[in-house]
């Protein structure tokens, strides 16, 4: 049905995998500089994929290589900087992302002369697919709602809503992998398309 082979499979998992660990890891990294210890009591801060990987994003990685991670809370009265903090917290994050992407792509000249010739393509091909995948899921998450971490921005503007949609959490990544399955053929050529393209996508 996706026109993915098995190989593409395992390197889009182990690049979602990646991407969303580093971008938890960052989000709670950067709310506890802050002086929010939330993510530390609710075990966020942590390097461990299955404190920060949803399933559904999973899935979306394999399938459009875009992904979110499971709510962090960050509550601006804790933090430096009050109700901007949340925003400071997500810019920094997505800086991590894309330099994530970068470093990936750097790698490449060591992997041709240095990785042994046995899996040398495919760690070339995973070192690529982990920079496609970190520049859609960063045009994916300036999407300014949650589970994205844009959403950060709903919640400094209107923070009612933005508890209310994280509430929700389950249902709106059931409903955002749904899209991704409908449109992961055309998503390329429409605007997040675009701003992928601009953070270094192929």
């Amino acid at each position: 049905m996706f026109d993915l082979s098995f190989l593409q499979i395992v390197s889009r998992a182990i690049a979602i995998v990646i991407v969303l660990t580093v971008m938890g890891f960052s989000v709670a990294t950067f709310a506890r500089l802050l002086g929010d210890k939330g993510a530390v009591y609710d075990a966020k801060l942590t390097p461990n994929p299955f404190a920060h990987i949803d399933i559904f994003a999973f899935a979306a990685g394999i399938i459009a290589r875009i992904g979110w991670v499971r709510p962090i809370a960050i509550d601006p009265a804790k933090c430096f900087g009050g109700r901007t903090a949340p925003v400071i917290v997500a810019a920094a994050t997505l800086i991590v992302v894309f330099l994530l992407g970068r470093l990936a792509l750097m790698l490449l000249p060591w992997i041709a002369v240095s990785w042994p010739s046995s899996s040398a393509a495919f760690a070339d091909s995973t070192m690529r697919t982990l920079a496609d995948t970190a520049a859609w899921t960063l045009a994916a998450n300036l999407i300014p709602l949650p589970p994205f971490l844009g959403g950060y921005l709903l919640q400094a503007v209107a923070p009612r809503a933005h508890s209310w949609l994280v509430q929700r959490h389950l249902w709106i990544s059931l409903a955002l992998l749904v899209v991704v399955v409908l449109t992961y053929r055309m998503i390329s050529s429409t605007a997040l398309g675009d701003l992928a393209r601009l953070f270094g996508a192929r």
